[in-house]
């Protein structure tokens, strides 16, 4: 299948991906690359946190859940100590759009999954367009 046109004609942009499922991290990866995004993928806590604290990202894109005791909304927190405004899309399997709401997390997106390419860059133009 033929790669789609470019969505975002920008200078590059980095995400930091945080996944614990290697298959998505190379999903994510696969689709935000095509669309000129430069990005590193992780998948675990403290390999986002290592890499937000030596790497100046302009956004976050991660996993609800990342493992016993650990979740994506750690990762966001630290990443927002760094940067209050820090653009967030969180992904998860096991949360419907409308409880995400409930978080009451600002500055943020939901994509829930399984999710189609356009569900992820949608989100992720929403969680960047005001930076």
């Amino acid at each position: 299948m033929a790669a789609a046109a470019a969505r975002f004609v920008q200078v590059s942009r980095r995400l930091l991906v945080v996944d614990d499922d290697n298959a998505i991290c190379e999903l994510l990866a696969d689709i935000l690359s095509e669309e000129g995004f430069a990005l590193d993928c992780v998948g675990t806590d403290r390999e986002a946190f290592a890499r937000l604290t030596d790497v100046s990202y302009d956004g976050l894109v991660l996993d609800v859940n990342l493992g016993p005791g650990v979740t994506g909304f750690d990762v966001a927190r630290f990443a927002r100590s760094l940067r209050s405004d820090f653009p967030v899309v969180y992904i998860s399997g096991e949360a419907s759009r409308a409880s995400f709401k409930t978080f009451g997390v600002p500055g943020s997106t939901f994509v829930a999954k399984p999710f189609s390419r356009d569900e992820l860059l949608d989100a992720v133009e929403i969680a960047i367009a005001d930076e």
